[in-house]
């Protein structure tokens, strides 16, 4: 019988056997799906850039984007109770007028925003101090405020980048190019704490759930860092995630596919403290890098016909063995007794 239920149990649960191939989609897209809660970063201070090593770079990325405020306990702010003044009142320029440059520009440019006067002083390598301007002084009151607030942040989304190495991270404060550097608007002395949790955060299809993969390790191989919380107390830390992404297949029996990715991580946390010669950019950063491999799974079990074909050696074997057994206690129970012999 446990014979029996052991052949009927690798029918019903079918095994992923694995194999290994070189990966020839190098020019495909890749969509990345997360979901991470930011303790102690308020929504208006968090920024995503996202770069790759052919030199684009997309800074403050909000398209499919979600950000929801969070308070201290981690639990969604429902009313809104922070007042956003409108455009006419942040000290950006209204209609028809037009803003200086202060000489970043020729003087037929305008510059109605603080993004534009950055982009002006950054195109002429200059220090831009937001401070001194006039278009920049609300939007730095607005964001100190919420920078000096308790409340957290919890960012979901994806974002669609090419299969390069390259990285995508979260930091305070806008970004922008100086030269060849990446740049954030960071002010000296500020304290920013980016504990985080990681929700999810998945490579390629959200299919898997969809298709529900019975084996929850191969699910797991998928999705590692999902469930993980990051805290090391210190404020100013940079948290540095070092991704192998593998590009992987799941080839089911109902004929269904799913091409995804799973990865391996390692981390490495730095505290940024120029006064010990320490310098980084506070923030998390997922640093990507793929493999040229592609590793393939595919659902497998045995046919029908055989596991009939094996519960049926299995019940002729116990009818053999127990006709062996009978034939061998009837012929030790049935000799002669001596004592009969001398009755006679």
């Amino acid at each position: 019988m446990f014979f029996t239920l052991i052949q009927l149990w690798t029918y019903l649960y079918p095994v992923f056997e694995s194999e290994i191939v070189v990966d020839g989609g190098k020019m495909e897209k890749l969509r990345i799906h997360f979901d991470i809660s930011f303790h102690h970063i308020p929504c208006p201070a968090l920024h995503l850039d996202v770069m790759d090593d052919t030199g684009e770079h997309i800074s403050n990325f909000e398209h499919s984007v979600y950000k929801t405020r969070l308070d201290e306990n981690g639990k969604v702010i429902i009313s809104d109770d922070i007042q956003v003044p409108s455009k006419n009142d942040n000290g950006q320029k209204q209609s028809g007028e037009c803003g200086s440059c202060y000489g970043a520009a020729p003087e037929e440019q305008c510059c109605n925003t603080c993004a534009d006067i950055r982009d002006a002083y950054a195109n002429k390598g200059w220090s831009f101090l937001p401070g001194n301007f006039e278009q920049c002084a609300h939007e730095k009151e607005v964001e100190a405020e919420s920078t000096r607030s308790r409340e957290g942040c919890r960012a979901q989304g994806n974002i669609l980048v090419k299969q390069l190495r390259g990285n995508f991270h979260f930091s305070a404060g806008e970004s922008f190019s100086f030269g060849s550097q990446h740049v954030h608007d960071i002010r000296f002395g500020e304290q920013y704490d980016f504990a985080h949790k990681i929700h999810h955060l998945q490579f390629g299809e959200e299919l898997g759930r969809v298709y529900g993969i019975r084996n929850a390790k191969s699910f797991k191989m998928i999705t590692p860092l999902d469930g993980n919380n990051f805290d090391n107390k210190q404020p100013n830390t940079a948290y540095q995630f070092y991704l192998k992404i593998v590009p992987t297949e799941f080839d089911f029996l109902n004929g269904n596919s799913l091409r995804t990715f799973q990865y391996s991580v390692s981390r490495q946390e730095r505290m940024n403290n120029p006064m010990l010669g320490m310098q980084a950019t506070p923030g998390t950063f997922f640093h990507l890098d793929f493999s040229p491999m592609r590793v393939i799974y595919r659902e497998d079990r045995p046919a029908f016909s055989s596991v009939l074909v094996s519960i049926c050696a299995i019940v002729g074997g116990i009818f053999t063995v127990a006709s062996m057994v009978d034939g061998i206690l009837y012929r030790t129970l049935d000799k002669p007794r001596p004592f009969a012999k001398q009755a006679m």
